[in-house]
């Protein structure tokens, strides 16, 4: 299979599971999460550029996709307000958070949207290393693998992650590694080294770490 379409699949399965009621706890009728079809015309009609990220723009790098509470896009700061007057215009009903680095939309207490800014260097060259696959008949950019493996490293990594969201974090990472063999390593360490000096070497050793298949540390 196509990368392209590898991924184009694997974004509609971690959609579907998304959208799965969680038994138990919530009815059809009742489920907030969306799925990415849902929100990319809105971004793209409004002439926003961006990459899919999170479970849903990963999710054809790593072994399953699966599902997720959110759906989060890449975007330059420059495009943040364009971003959300065209998501309000559509979903009214959200509510908006504005952190320095991400501006989250929830319908009641539930999470939906995430919009993460591109401040840091390493989402800014993230927005340059992409590659592309159609969702719902639209071309759509998701992260290189390498960009994807350095993001999740950056999670794991940074402070303000809490332990369950890192094991999740390295759980992502390990899928990928196991998926893909070729990792483009000379990239891989810039863009780790664009998470703090001295990551470039860090991440390298992180993927060796799960090839050899010793536990990492988060």
């Amino acid at each position: 299979m196509r990368i392209a379409d590898r991924h184009a699949e694997s974004i509609k399965v971690s959609s579907f599971l998304s959208k799965l009621p969680v038994i138990g706890r919530e009815q059809k009728e009742d489920v907030k999460r969306m799925a990415p079809e849902e929100l990319i015309p809105l971004l793209q009609n409004a002439g926003v550029d961006f990459i899919l990220a999170g479970a849903h723009g990963i999710g054809g790098w790593m072994a399953e996709p699966r599902a997720t509470q959110d759906v989060d896009f890449i975007i330059r700061l420059k495009d943040r307000q364009r971003a959300t007057y065209a998501l309000l215009a559509k979903l009214p009903h959200l509510e908006v958070e504005k952190h320095p680095d991400v501006w989250r939309f929830k319908s009641g207490e539930q999470y939906v949207v995430d919009l993460i800014l591109a401040r840091a260097p390493l989402f800014k060259r993230v927005l340059k290393e992409f590659k592309t696959t159609r969702i719902a008949k639209r071309e759509v950019k998701i992260p290189k693998l390498e960009a994807a493996l350095a993001m999740k490293f950056a999670s794991m990594t940074g402070h303000y992650r809490n332990l369950l969201r890192k094991k999740q974090d390295a759980v992502d990472f390990m899928s990928m590694l196991e998926k893909n063999e070729a990792v483009n390593l000379d990239l891989l360490r810039e863009l780790g080294e664009l998470v703090y000096p001295g990551g470039g070497l860090d991440l390298e050793r992180y993927v060796s770490d799960v090839r050899a298949g010793r536990n990492l540390e988060i």
